[in-house]
């Protein structure tokens, strides 16, 4: 008698657990993707910062390229200017402090930093 209602008892405990166990899994299948589960970002939450701005075109000037002493373009060697920073509004010393020994040339209003490859 007594290991009949144990054997009973055992089985009620399994069907109860699979009963739950598959209400679970169901739940959270119908619940899985929703705002339930993924809910969306608060007002309170701090805004994206804005993206960087990017740097202006100065037109014909890329940075890095190898200039002659006409400002004409030329294929880097040791020797030739490298252009080294571009200051679209120059004061009045707009290279200083960019390089030990920057040269400034200036073209289409714009300032010229220049250094010389090794």
């Amino acid at each position: 008698m007594l290991r009949s209602t144990l054997r009973l008892t055992a089985i009620g405990l399994i069907v109860l657990a699979l009963g739950f166990g598959g209400g679970a899994a169901g739940a959270y299948l119908m619940l899985d993707g929703t705002s339930w589960t993924n809910p969306t970002p608060t007002a309170s939450t701090t805004p994206a910062p804005a993206p960087a701005p990017q740097p202006e075109r100065t037109g014909r000037w890329d940075l890095g390229t190898c200039l002659n002493n006409q400002l004409k373009p030329v294929k880097c060697a040791a020797g030739t200017w490298q252009l080294i920073a571009v200051v679209p509004n120059p004061g009045p010393k707009p290279c200083a402090g960019i390089t030990s020994a920057p040269d400034t040339r200036y073209a289409d209003g714009l300032a010229l930093c220049l250094a010389r490859r090794t």
